[in-house]
């Protein structure tokens, strides 16, 4: 018999949107004071009716890579990878994609102007086969980080945006277990 396991719950109140690091891409979402709807990253508007949940796959897939170079700017551009130089795929992002970054126990720990948890919503705004550039704003970081090549990376982790229409909703993500 399958069952789902949760993962994560995320309380959004009326109106109200939250993003939140993609684990599985499917939710179980339910209306809790009234009916309402949920859309994930701006899609069509899904209606729920209160008290009844509703397992959904939001559409956007996981995807993390490590980052190994992040440059302090307005507009922080990560060069992402294990080591400097890879010129090939080292990522999954895309233009418009929702990101967090995490600093993931670093050592030396990465600048915290560099990070973005998953509940600011921040944006891909260009993307090369080995690099991205972002709406996080980095320049207060007193210079460049560069990945020291011993212990874990920092990472960017794919969200999804997550809207409640005019009531309030709980989302859970949920991974499906079992036969």
């Amino acid at each position: 018999m399958a069952t789902l396991r949760v993962l994560s719950t995320n309380a959004i109140t009326g109106s109200a949107s939250e993003y939140q690091v993609v684990q599985t891409g499917f939710y179980r979402v339910i209306a809790t004071a009234a009916a309402s709807t949920v859309s994930f990253n701006g899609g069509p508007a899904i209606t729920l009716v209160q008290n009844q949940p509703i397992v959904l796959k939001s559409g956007a897939k996981p995807g993390q890579a490590r980052i190994v170079k992040g440059v302090d700017d307005s507009t922080a551009d990560y060069q992402l990878g294990t080591n400097l130089g890879e010129l090939s795929n080292t990522h999954p992002f895309s233009v418009d994609d929702f990101i967090a970054v995490e600093d993931a126990s670093t050592s030396p720990a990465i600048n915290a102007a560099f990070l973005s948890a998953g509940t600011a919503g921040k944006k891909v705004t260009a993307a090369t086969p080995n690099s991205i550039s972002t709406d996080i704003d980095s320049s207060a970081a007193s210079a460049d980080y560069t990945y020291a090549y011993s212990g874990p990376q920092a990472v960017v982790k794919r969200c999804v945006q997550i809207t409640a229409g005019s009531g309030a909703i709980i989302v859970e993500e949920v991974q499906v277990v079992g036969s």
